[in-house]
């Protein structure tokens, strides 16, 4: 109903004839100059990067160029796999689906009918993941029990290696099950859901969510291919065509957006569009005091303010962040068709900060603004 209003509204006013052409974007010139030479620097070929606030999208540009052959430059509707932060439309889709009764978070995950082969796979395929390796800062992944209940939030909240919800622990294999899970107790697709949940309460009329969703197949015309680092002697850029990874959407990966799109996706978080108020502050919340991950996002402080963000990792392929200040209305996202993008994220604790994508957003847009009521 809020669309077909706007959407009325909009036929019956010039000012609306076309939104992206009233958008004023801002210039920033010494973030318009840091992001081109980051982009070389990193090995990107394909670069966007948005900044919304108070929902409006208020700083947009691509980098670079969208093809193999370095003829078609990157505009602003050029789109990308973005990984992980398919998992923040997972967590929100969740949410909203329990309010509606559709389902149960405290429900066993591991009814899943094939879980105790998935598991058992897990555990011995010497992956991070199934445990037994060692952290860099001398944590030992404990391996996911493959025969004790898990809920679905706990794994939700990344908390199932080990006793569940004892601790955290970035698993995104584990956590790329939960559109199974929900496949088989609703008999109804993963896509249907993220779409009436997502999709369509926030306008996201540029967003694919897997590459076989027909409602998303234009947004494929301005997909830029992958790319991975290649030794300067073999490419004066350092870069090569790469293969494509998976495009299909599961409860981990498979959104496919621009930088620009996935501002408005978390604009319309923050007004209210697909969660209201009280489920929001569930989805930001850990689930413990200080624990780096909430529902489908890492949560941190900068300043003393919070951030919630998630990145998106397809090694030799994509990278991105997506990063919203809530008390300030701020939404960031830059995305790539390369790994120069990705910083390392520990795989357990919060660090975006670490970032100088993200350090070069805080200074050009947040450093000197005043934060607003939270929302």
């Amino acid at each position: 109903m809020r669309r077909l209003m706007t959407t009325a509204l909009c036929v019956f006013s010039a000012a609306c004839a076309s939104a992206s052409d009233n958008e004023a974007l801002q210039e920033r010139p010494e973030f318009d100059a840091f992001l081109k030479e980051f982009r070389i620097e990193n090995r990107v070929q394909s670069f966007s990067v948005a900044v919304a606030k108070d929902g409006d999208v208020i700083f947009s540009k691509g980098y670079g160029w969208q093809d193999h052959d370095a003829e078609e430059p990157t505009t602003r509707e050029t789109s990308y796999l973005v990984a992980s932060i398919t998992k923040t439309f997972t967590a929100a889709t969740l949410l909203a689906m329990e309010a509606d009764g559709h389902i149960d978070l405290q429900t066993d995950f591991t009814e899943l009918s094939d879980w105790d082969g998935r598991c058992a796979w897990l555990a011995g395929s010497g992956i991070i993941f199934g445990g037994g390796a060692t952290l860099d800062d001398g944590t030992v992944v404990e391996p996911v029990p493959c025969e004790t209940p898990i809920t679905l939030e706990q794994v939700l909240s990344h908390r199932v290696n080990g006793e569940p919800g004892s601790g955290f622990l970035y698993n995104p294999v584990v956590f790329g099950r939960l559109s199974n899970f929900v496949e088989e107790q609703t008999d109804r697709s993963w896509r249907d859901w993220m779409r009436s949940y997502v999709v369509e309460p926030a306008g996201l009329d540029a967003t694919a969510l897997g590459w076989r969703d027909p409602e998303g197949a234009g947004v494929l015309t301005h997909l830029a291919p992958p790319f991975r680092h290649t030794d300067r002697e073999r490419d004066p850029d350092g870069i090569a065509p790469s293969v494509l990874p998976n495009p299909e959407l599961n409860a981990s990966s498979g959104v496919i957006a621009s930088a620009e799109e996935l501002t408005r996706y978390g604009s319309a978080l923050l007004e209210g569009r697909i969660l209201d108020k009280a489920l929001l502050r569930r989805m930001w919340t850990p689930p413990a005091p200080g624990a780096p991950y909430a529902l489908g996002w890492w949560v941190e402080e900068w300043k003393g303010e919070r951030v919630v963000w998630h990145g998106g990792w397809w090694p030799d392929a994509y990278a991105g962040v997506l990063l919203i200040m809530p008390e300030r209305g701020l939404v960031f996202a830059a995305q790539g068709n390369a790994d120069g993008i990705h910083w390392g994220n520990p795989l357990n604790r919060a660090a975006a900060t670490k970032s100088p994508l993200v350090r070069a957003f805080l200074h050009e847009f947040a450093a000197s603004e005043a934060a607003s009521v939270e929302p």
